[in-house]
C-alpha cells in the first residue's frame, strides 16, 4: 500500500466516524487538539486502524495523533 493510498483511507476513516468535511483533514492537524475526538472516540478510531490496516493497536502519543505523523506510524507498522 503506498503513502497516498493509506493517507486516503485514514483520511476517509476519520471523515466517516468523526463526521468531518474532507477539508478538516490535513497533515498537520492535531486529531484531539485541533479536531476535538474525545478518549472514546481514540479507542474507537484506534480499533478502525487496526482493523483497516492489519496492524495491532498503535499507542497514541501526542506526536503520533497529529495525522501526518499517524500517517508515517502506520506505514512503519505495515512493514514491520
Amino acid at each position: 500500500m503506498t503513502h497516498e493510498e493509506i493517507s486516503q483511507k485514514v483520511s476517509q476513516i476519520l471523515v466517516d466516524y468523526l463526521r468531518l468535511d474532507r477539508d478538516e483533514i490535513t497533515p498537520e492537524r492535531h486529531i484531539v487538539h485541533d479536531i476535538g475526538a474525545d478518549s472514546l472516540a481514540m479507542v474507537e478510531l484506534g480499533f478502525k486502524f487496526s482493523q483497516a490496516f492489519g496492524i495491532g493497536m498503535i499507542t497514541p502519543t501526542d506526536d503520533n495523533l497529529v495525522i501526518g505523523n499517524l500517517i508515517l506510524q502506520i506505514e512503519a507498522e505495515m512493514k514491520s
